[in-house]
């Protein structure tokens, strides 16, 4: 199969049946980086951000453990790769904690407006009343 590449003004050769099996994690990263620095975001909400953090993750993974096979390299050295490795770890355990709390304010949220359907009209305004200003006030202090 020939794609048109509009930088080299020709046709080059793919072949779409690559065995991406064959290849080990570390040579998966490089290619994904590749392919990605040829397809940058063009802005910020085209940045997966979840996705960015697992995948430098990894890469640190396999950088870690590359390192600590090599004996040539210095114990600071190795301590720097493990410690990066353990801070990409602890950020996305805050992202993903910081996904369940929404979700479960979500899945809060929907409760309570199921609630609010179930009471009489008066009170339901009497509540979205109080509820409101309660809000307001949180936001406030923002």
């Amino acid at each position: 199969m020939a794609l048109y590449s509009p930088a080299k003004n020709d046709f080059i050769d793919v072949n779409p049946n690559v065995d991406l099996d064959r290849f080990t994690l570390q040579d998966l990263l490089k290619l994904r980086a590749d392919i990605d620095r040829r397809l940058p975001a063009q802005n910020l909400r085209d940045l997966n951000l979840e996705r960015e953090l697992v995948l430098q993750f990894l890469a640190s993974q396999e950088l870690q453990n590359i390192v600590m096979k090599d004996d040539e390299t210095p114990a600071n050295q190795k301590a720097q790769v493990a410690n990066a490795t353990a801070n990409i770890l602890q950020q996305l355990g805050k992202l993903q904690l910081e996904i369940h709390n929404s979700e479960r304010l979500k899945r809060i949220e929907h409760v309570l407006i199921e609630c609010l359907n179930n009471l009489p009209k008066d009170q339901q305004a009497a509540f979205l009343d109080v509820y409101t200003e309660a809000l307001g006030a949180d936001f406030r202090r923002d």
